[in-house]
Order: structure tokens, then sequence, then C-alpha cells
């Protein structure tokens, strides 16, 4: 177990498709503890096997809040998820480890369905809305390789990438 550093926005491996997480994969419980940890150290609420140079389908979250009765687990790993079905669309203001300070606004889904495994191997089908629907949503984006800014529309992509080279500059000690 360990805390991993984050991979750069800016990296081509943020771009690829991670790979399907085989049952018998034996550094399992490993990447997972990295990921646990990792996040630990983060101000997020989730974060993807990817984001910490891992191509796997993997992810963790912690909501911290109380689990909604009947509801899906404010804390958990998904392996392998699979968005089932998606409804409704709502603008939100979003931001992501792999792009610090940087908060975009962009459209998630209302309600999700996912499936996939849990780190036992089990396999589990959640749904839900609001911050549980865009995190989903949001480490499967990951998963796929799609980043934040893929999620603007086209034509906020040029102010977006305007403010973004901004923010490089700062980030450079240039602006």
């Amino acid at each position: 177990m360990s805390v991993r550093p984050l991979v750069g926005h800016n990296e081509r491996f943020l771009r690829e498709h991670s790979h399907p997480v085989d049952p018998g994969f034996p550094d399992l419980s490993k990447a997972i503890a990295d990921l646990w940890d990792t996040l630990a150290t983060k101000r997020g609420v989730a974060m993807a096997a990817p984001q910490i140079g891992l191509p796997l389908r993997l992810f963790v979250w912690n909501l911290k809040r109380p689990r909604d009765p009947g509801g899906p687990p404010s804390r958990g790993v998904l392996i392998n998820p699979e968005i089932r079905d998606r409804k409704g669309s709502v603008p939100v203001v979003e931001g992501c480890l792999s792009f610090p300070g940087l908060d975009l606004s962009i459209r998630r889904p209302e309600w999700i369905s996912v499936s996939g495994q849990n780190e036992k191997g089990e396999t589990v089908l959640y749904s839900g809305t609001g911050l549980f629907a865009r995190m989903i949503e949001h480490e499967v984006d990951h998963l796929e390789g799609i980043l934040l800014p893929d999620r603007q529309p086209v034509l906020s992509r040029i102010l977006s990438a305007w403010r973004r080279r901004a923010w490089e500059k700062t980030l450079e000690g240039k602006g």
C-alpha cells in the first residue's frame, strides 16, 4: 500500500482505454489499496486506476456522507464497470484530480445504473442520482480515456482551451 503520484493531465496515458481486470489479477488488492491511500491524500471523492498509472478498469469512491436508504453505497470499489442506463441531463460545475484547480461547466446524467464487480469479485448493480450519478460517469470516462474538458459543448471548448492555456502558464509560473 502506498500513495502514488497522479498522472499529469497532459500525459497521453490518460487518453488510453483501460484494460479489463482479470478476476485472478495477482496485484488487485495492492492496486485497490494504492487507490484508497492516494485518494485519502486528495480532496476528491473518487479516483480511477489510470490516474495513478494503472491501465485497469477499476476505481474507488468515497462520497463522504451516510448511505441513502435503498441507495448505492457512499463508499466502494467498482471493477470492470459498465454503465447500463442513464436518464436526464443536468448542468454541473465539475472538477477533476487530474486537472487541479480547473472547474468546468458540463452536463451529467440525473440518474445512472452501473454494473461491475466489487473487491470480492461479486457482481454488483448500483443505481443512483445526484453526486453518485455524476461520479460514476466521471470515473468511467477516465477508464475510456475521456477527460473532463472533452465533455464540454463544442462552442465552449474554444473558451476552455484559452482558459486552460492561461491556467497552464500559471502552473508553470509564467502567468
